[in-house]
C-alpha cells in the first residue's frame, strides 16, 4: 500500500461512526454532511446509572422523611416554600446538593406537597364567599361536625354549640322566601333581622344570627387540629329584600403557619444533620 493509500484509508476510517467511552458513559460519534461531528449519549448501555438523579413527588410526611433518610448525604438540604396567605406550602429536598466543602450536582430532588384535609379545603374555599340563605344553610349542615364551643387557648370565651348552629340553620331555611328590611346588633352579641312575608307586608317576623362562631379543623392530613374563629357577615338588598350572608375566617394563614412549623419541627427531629431553608422551590 502506498503512502497515498494509507492516508486515504485513514481519512475514510475517520468518516465512519464510532463509540467512545467518556467517564464510563458510551457516546456514539457520527459525522454529518457539514464535516463536523454530532454525539449521542448512550446512557442505557451503562451497566448501572452514573449517579442517583431525578425528581420524586411524595404526599405523606412519613414517606418524605423516610426517603430523605435513606438517600441523604453531606450536601442534602430541605427548602420550604411557604405562602400562607395563598394557602400554599411546598417542601423540596435536594439530596445531592452543595455541602460547605464540596459542590453537588443538585439533580436528585424529592418534592413533598402536604395534603390538606377535606375539612380544611371546605372552610377555606368558602371563606368570604357570598351566599344566599339556602346555600349557607346547606354548607353549615354538611360541616356541622367542625363547630366547637370553646377555643382551647381561651376557654373563657364561649361560642355557639353545634345544636345552636343547627337551630340557626333551620331558621335560615324557613325564612328563605321572606323579604328582609333591617339588621341590628342586640345586647347578647347576636344580630337581629326584621322581615316581612313575601306578598304580605303585614306579617312580620324576626331572625337572630350569631355574630361569630368557632370551628376546629385539621389543616394537614395526619396533623393536629386548630381552632379558628369565624365571623358571620350579611348584606340586605334594599330593593328586593334579599339577604346575602357569608362567613369570614379569622387569619387562617396563621393556622396554616402553625401547622407548617409543627411539620418543620418533626423534620428537624427525624432528619438529622440536614439544614432547612425558606425559599422558592
Amino acid at each position: 500500500m502506498t503512502q497515498v493509500n494509507e492516508i486515504q484509508s485513514a481519512l475514510d476510517a475517520a468518516q465512519k461512526p464510532f463509540v467512545e467511552t467518556i467517564n464510563g458513559t458510551p457516546f456514539l460519534l457520527q459525522p454529518d454532511a457539514s464535516g463536523s461531528w454530532k454525539n449521542t449519549r448512550l446512557e442505557d448501555l451503562r451497566e448501572a446509572p452514573l449517579r442517583k438523579k431525578g425528581i420524586t413527588n411524595l404526599h405523606q410526611l412519613d414517606s418524605f422523611i423516610d426517603y430523605v433518610n435513606r438517600h441523604k448525604q453531606t450536601g442534602t438540604q430541605v427548602i420550604v416554600d411557604a405562602d400562607y396567605a395563598a394557602n400554599s406550602v411546598k417542601f423540596k429536598a435536594i439530596v445531592n446538593g452543595d455541602s460547605q466543602a464540596d459542590t453537588g450536582f443538585g439533580d436528585h430532588i424529592v418534592r413533598f406537597d402536604p395534603q390538606t384535609t377535606v375539612d380544611w379545603k371546605n372552610w377555606t374555599t368558602n371563606n368570604g364567599k357570598k351566599l344566599d340563605q339556602m346555600a349557607l344553610a346547606t354548607f353549615l349542615t354538611n360541616n356541622i361536625a367542625n363547630i366547637v364551643e370553646t377555643n382551647p387557648l381561651d376557654e373563657q370565651r364561649k361560642y355557639p354549640s353545634a345544636a345552636e348552629m343547627l337551630e340557626f340553620v333551620t331558621n335560615l331555611e324557613m325564612t328563605s322566601t321572606v323579604r328582609y328590611r333591617s339588621g341590628t346588633k342586640v345586647q347578647n352579641g347576636q344580630v337581629q333581622f326584621e322581615y316581612v312575608e313575601e306578598g304580605n307586608d303585614q306579617t312580620k317576623g324576626k331572625l337572630q344570627m350569631f355574630e361569630r362562631f368557632g370551628i376546629g379543623v385539621v389543616p394537614y392530613a395526619g396533623g393536629q387540629g386548630y381552632f379558628i374563629e369565624a365571623f358571620l357577615r350579611f348584606r340586605i338588598n334594599r330593593d328586593s329584600g334579599q339577604l346575602t350572608i357569608w362567613f369570614d375566617l379569622h387569619r387562617p394563614d396563621q393556622v396554616l403557619e402553625a401547622a407548617t412549623k409543627q411539620t418543620i419541627e418533626q423534620l428537624q427531629k427525624q432528619i438529622t444533620d440536614c439544614p432547612i431553608y425558606f425559599g422558592a422551590v
